[in-house]
């Protein structure tokens, strides 16, 4: 019981610290760095490969498809962008709300072993770059009610799967639901790496600024490539997030073995 309360305190951590620093720039570079750190690799080392083993390389593509099918609808459907985006966020949000439900029932075996103990601890460390994914990416596009209304849908779901723990493993426990959580792991992945600003659209570069499409085009190719290159290209406080998140990573890796 103290560790279903602990991962809840844990999940109202990080937006409580993304507040307290928030006015200033540097903290969105430094979390942006460090969610998608820790969230590829909870994504690549845990979810794909323990889905793989449940149904192949068909996981591999799902995810794929998660990942790119909204930049593909983008570019074929330019008048769709914007819809294919927000079913996108709300697919990688229901994922982490159902996980929260999976976290809450393998907390039901605190304590019976060291194994168990080190798992608890291991979600509860994780509950703190959630929270923090959710607050980061729903408060600058629908406002902080709610996104303290999903945060609390989360903290709802995390007790109801402690307390529903056998009936929910039951009810997971074929191949649909792996197939399911593959596609929503590459839907994450793709709202990570395209946090949408508060207007709605999802532009992967710093500025947002709308004129760079033309500036673009009067480029010559070389210098165009240069400036993309160096827009996607870390800076040191998003270097900073990243070494965050990897060891963090690392150590809730360590826990889980």
């Amino acid at each position: 019981m103290i560790a279903l309360f602990a991962s809840i305190f844990a999940l109202a951590l990080g937006p409580l610290i993304y507040q307290t620093f928030g006015p200033m720039r540097r903290t969105d570079r430094i979390v942006s760095g460090f969610i998608l750190v820790v969230i590829a690799s909870t994504l690549l080392i845990e979810v794909i490969p323990e889905a793989y083993e449940a149904i192949g390389y068909l996981s591999i593509i799902l995810a794929l498809i998660g990942f790119s099918g909204p930049t593909l609808i983008e570019k074929l459907f330019t008048r769709a962008a914007n819809q294919t985006h927000s079913i996108t966020i709300l697919l990688g949000i229901t994922g982490l709300i159902f996980h929260a439900c999976l976290d809450g029932a393998a907390l039901q075996t605190e304590g019976t072993t060291h194994q168990h103990e080190n798992l608890s601890l291991a979600i509860i460390l994780h509950r703190l770059p959630v929270g923090l994914t959710i607050w980061w990416l729903l408060k600058p596009l629908i406002g902080e009610k709610y996104a303290l209304l999903t945060l609390f849908t989360m903290a709802l779901a995390t007790i109801a799967g402690f307390y529903l723990s056998v009936p929910l493993y039951q009810t997971i426990s074929g191949s649909s639901f792996v197939m399911l959580q593959s596609f929503i792991s590459g839907s994450l992945m793709h709202v990570i790496l395209h946090k949408p600003h508060s207007d709605g659209c999802m532009h992967t570069s710093q500025t947002h600024d709308h004129s760079h499409v033309q500036q673009h085009q009067n480029s010559n190719t070389s210098n165009g490539i240069v400036s993309y290159l160096r827009s996607k290209a870390p800076d040191r406080w998003e270097l900073v997030g990243m070494i965050s998140g990897l060891t963090l990573a690392l150590t809730l890796h360590t826990f889980l073995e």
